[in-house]
C-alpha cells in the first residue's frame, strides 16, 4: 500500500469511471489505495453495496483492520474539540481515571482500536501518553508548517489551516490584539501578505471570516489550495446523484447507479432535523463563516470547508472541525462529514464552481446533482 496525500487521492478519485471509496468514522485524511478483487468490508453501522467491483479501490487501513487490535491513528496529533475529555487506563468508560484534557489541548495519538462504545455508533478510542481517550471528541490533527508564498497573495487564493488551531490577529503582530481562534482544514481566502513586527510574513484573510477584509494569521500555518485541488471529478458523468440514509448515518455518491464513494455523516438533530425529501444542489462556496442558536446552543464557525447546499435554507453537506463524532445526528440540519469528504463532493457535484468564486449558484440551464435524504 502506498501513503497517499489528499492531492492524490482526489487525482485518484477522479480518474477513469472513479473507484468505489469507503471513508471512515475518524475525520481521516490519510488513504490508501489497493488493487482489490471486490470491495467486501463491512465495518459496524456502515453498510457497503454487496455487488463487487473489479477496479481500484480506495480503503482507508482503519477498515483492514478486525477485532480489538491496536492500529495506528489517522494522525500523529488529536485536538480535545470540546469542553474536556477524560483520559483512562484503558478504552472503557468505567476505567481509572488518569486525568482530565481541555479544549484544544493537543494531544499525541500513539495508536487507536476497539473499546467500550459509549455511544452505540463509535467504539474506537486513542492511545495518548497517559492512557486512553474516546476519539468522538477528538480532532484528529497535524501541525504542518508551510513555507511562505507572500508573491501568490495578491491572486486572492484559498488556504487551508494546517495546524491544530492558529489564532488571528488584528494587525500582522503575534502580540496585537486576537481575534478567532482558527482550526485544522478551516478553509479561508488569502487576499494580502504582510511582514510583521516579528519578522514573519502574516496572510490577511477574507472568505470564510467576512465579507471584507478581516484579520491576519500566520502564513507558516496556511497551506495555498492549488486550483488543481478543486477541479472538477467526473466532469463527464452521468446521472449523478446523492442518498443520505438518516438511520444509518451515511451518505452515498451514485454514477448511473453505481456507488463511488460513501462516508458517515452527521445529520441534524431534534428539531434541526435535516429535511427528507429530494434536494438539489442550489449553489457552493469554498468556505462559510457559519453562525446560528442561542444561549447554550450559539455557535459561530469561521473557515468551515466546502459547504454545498441544498436548501434555500441553509443545509448543506460540509466538513466539520469542531468534532469528529460522524456517525449519529448532531448538527443544526446540515450534513456534516469529513474535511476530504467535503471537498470530494465539492469537486464532484454538479454545477462545478471555478476556482476564485466565493459563491457560484446553479445556473437555470445546468441540471445540478439531485441530493435525496431518507
Amino acid at each position: 500500500m502506498t501513503d497517499l496525500t489528499r492531492r492524490d487521492l482526489l487525482k485518484l478519485a477522479g480518474s477513469a469511471v472513479g473507484a468505489a471509496a469507503v471513508l471512515p468514522l475518524t475525520n481521516v485524511p490519510r488513504v490508501y489505495a489497493a488493487e482489490l478483487e471486490s470491495v467486501n468490508i463491512p465495518p459496524a453501522g456502515l453498510p457497503l453495496p454487496e455487488r463487487p467491483y473489479k477496479r481500484p479501490a480506495l480503503v482507508d487501513e482503519h477498515y483492514l483492520k478486525s477485532g480489538n487490535a491496536l492500529i495506528s491513528p489517522p494522525t500523529p496529533l488529536g485536538r480535545v474539540a470540546t469542553w474536556s475529555v477524560e483520559i483512562r487506563q484503558e478504552s472503557k468508560g468505567g476505567a481509572k481515571l488518569v486525568r482530565t484534557a481541555r479544549r484544544d489541548q493537543v494531544l499525541r495519538l500513539y495508536k487507536q482500536g476497539m473499546g467500550e462504545a459509549l455511544m452505540p455508533h463509535n467504539a474506537t478510542w486513542y492511545e495518548t501518553d497517559d492512557g486512553y481517550t474516546y476519539s468522538s471528541w477528538v480532532q484528529p490533527v497535524e501541525d504542518v508548517k508551510n513555507p511562505p508564498e507572500p508573491e501568490r497573495a495578491a491572486e486572492k487564493f484559498w488556504g487551508e489551516i494546517t495546524v491544530p488551531f492558529s489564532d488571528s490577529r488584528v494587525t500582522p503582530d503575534p502580540k496585537a490584539r486576537a481575534g478567532m481562534r482558527l482550526y485544522y482544514t478551516g478553509v479561508f481566502r488569502v487576499i494580502g501578505a504582510e511582514r510583521g513586527k516579528d519578522g514573519q510574513w502574516w496572510y490577511r484573510l477574507q472568505d470564510g471570516y467576512g465579507w471584507g477584509p478581516g484579520p491576519y494569521v500566520s502564513a507558516a500555518h496556511v497551506r495555498r489550495i492549488d486550483p488543481s485541488e478543486m477541479t472538477p471529478i467526473s466532469p463527464d458523468a452521468k446521472n449523478k446523484r446523492i442518498e443520505v440514509n438518516l438511520k444509518e448515518q451515511t451518505i452515498t455518491a451514485y454514477e448511473n447507479d453505481l456507488p463511488i464513494l460513501t462516508s458517515r455523516v452527521a445529520s441534524g438533530y431534534g428539531s434541526f432535523r435535516t429535511p427528507s425529501g429530494t434536494h438539489t444542489v442550489l449553489f457552493k462556496n469554498p468556505t462559510s463563516r457559519m453562525t446560528g442558536g442561542s444561549g447554550d446552543g450559539f455557535y459561530d464557525l469561521p473557515g468551515v470547508p466546502f459547504p454545498t447546499y441544498i436548501t434555500w435554507r441553509g443545509v448543506a453537506i460540509h466538513g466539520a472541525y469542531w468534532h469528529n463524532d460522524f456517525g449519529r445526528p448532531r448538527s443544526h440540519g446540515c450534513l456534516n462529514v469529513p474535511a476530504p469528504v467535503a471537498r470530494w463532493f465539492w469537486r464532484w457535484t454538479t454545477p462545478s464552481a471555478p476556482y476564485e468564486a466565493a459563491i457560484y449558484y446553479t445556473p437555470k440551464d445546468v441540471k445540478a446533482t439531485v441530493v435525496k435524504v431518507f
